[in-house]
């Protein structure tokens, strides 16, 4: 796909790419700051654990809830005034969670800030794969992604920080949130020309016509959300201290930032789809081999890095194949659909794997990753024949 600026120079371009991460950054660290924020509130409330899964599942379920229309939104705000709005509404919210001390209240606002929360994420990555060029899509994505992460592993460094009293985390939060919006309304001159077809802008439609990149997408989530949430566990069955197992999920976490920019540089060298069939080769390889490297905190930490580099390459890897197959209206539609796999994957990841972990935490864990894989693999090289039978026909 030929990109939609390509009368921007290099410098433009380059600016314009640093108004979308910077804007990515903020949102990141708003991320990360409200899940433990509310976690943290709820326990200190004493809420019991339902009500707290309650807490945690109501901002995935507001963004599925929200994405079909966040493109129409887009389509008729325009991106640069649809990017503000989302970060106003999740600035807002977060003075609001600071004004009530009601589990259900802050339930209620956590769904409306992550609704707001869906419109810039969603027109971000539009924005991102329309100033991209095919040629460096491959990093210019893994830039972004790393961006986002990173923000989102700063937010509860930032919130220890502060503290859980009202007002500084509460007022910092929105701060950040709000000024999120600041570096996209600088650059709005420089904003991508995104088509704003309504008619075009059917999540349904576009999901049917990229499963290459859904099936992506819901493999991105499941395994990132499932190994960062349970990671720790399989160490502790282990036999490793509470110490060594957190210090895995950091590890985890550090691979993920540090390993997506030789990834996506590997990406605009060969095929994408090339380089997903290998990610998923390579994770069940590391799967396999992680119970062995448990037996050694060094190479069980290694072989946690490079897990992490693996799992949030696929949702870097996903978004490239969104932009180089995908065009206009019909971007942001399946960049809606994206997320939606995405989320749908990280709701189900959690619940399965805990489930196969009841007996056995170590082979649950890894039986369940090794089956997600292999199903989906066989459903990425499935839906990529039919998406080329489609676009040769």
């Amino acid at each position: 796909m030929s990109s939609t600026i390509d009368h921007l120079g290099s410098r433009q371009r380059l600016l314009s790419l640093a108004a979308v991460c910077s804007t990515s950054f903020g949102t990141g660290i708003s991320f990360g700051l409200g899940f433990p924020l509310t976690s943290l509130t709820f326990e200190n409330w004493g809420q019991p654990a339902w009500m707290i899964g309650v807490a945690g599942a109501a901002p995935p379920f507001a963004i599925l809830l929200s994405l079909p229309i966040a493109p129409l939104i887009i389509a008729r705000l325009g991106s640069v005034t649809a990017i503000v709005l989302g970060c106003l509404i999740g600035g807002l919210g977060f003075l609001a969670l600071g004004l009530f001390q009601s589990p259900w209240a802050w339930i209620a606002i956590r769904v409306l800030m992550s609704a707001g929360f869906a419109i810039p994420w969603l027109a971000g990555e539009t924005w991102i794969n329309e100033i991209a060029r095919d040629e460096t899509r491959g990093r210019i994505i893994a830039l972004y992604a790393i961006v986002f992460f990173t923000g989102y592993a700063v937010g509860p460094v930032l919130l220890q920080m502060l503290g859980l009293a009202w007002p500084w985390p509460f007022i910092v939060a929105a701060a950040v949130t709000g000024l999120s919006a600041l570096p996209i309304v600088l650059g709005r001159r420089l904003a991508p020309p995104m088509a704003h077809d309504e008619s075009s802008a059917n999540v349904a439609s576009a999901i049917r016509r990229s499963p290459v990149a859904m099936v992506a997408a819901f493999i991105g989530g499941f395994s990132e959300i499932t190994i960062l949430s349970l990671i720790p566990n399989v160490a502790l069955a282990a036999g490793w201290s509470e110490k060594l197992a957190l210090a895995m999920l950091t590890v985890t976490t550090a691979g993920g930032i540090v390993l997506q920019y030789p990834i996506g540089w590997l990406s605009d060298l060969v095929s994408r789809f090339a380089m997903m069939i290998a990610a998923v080769i390579f994770f069940i390889g590391l799967a396999l081999a992680l119970p062995f490297a448990l037996g050694d905190p060094f190479t069980g930490l290694v072989t946690a890095f490079l897990i992490g580099g693996i799992i949030l390459a696929f949702y870097a890897l996903g978004l490239a194949i969104i932009g180089e197959r995908l065009t206009g209206s019909e971007l942001t539609a399946a960049n809606a659909g994206f997320i939606i796999m995405y989320q749908l994957g990280g709701l189900i990841g959690p619940l399965f794997a805990g489930i196969a972990m009841t007996d056995n935490a170590i082979q649950g864990f890894i039986a369940i990753v090794i089956v997600t894989m292999v199903l989906s693999g066989a459903a990425l090289l499935y839906f990529d024949r039919v998406e080329r039978h489609r676009a040769a026909s």
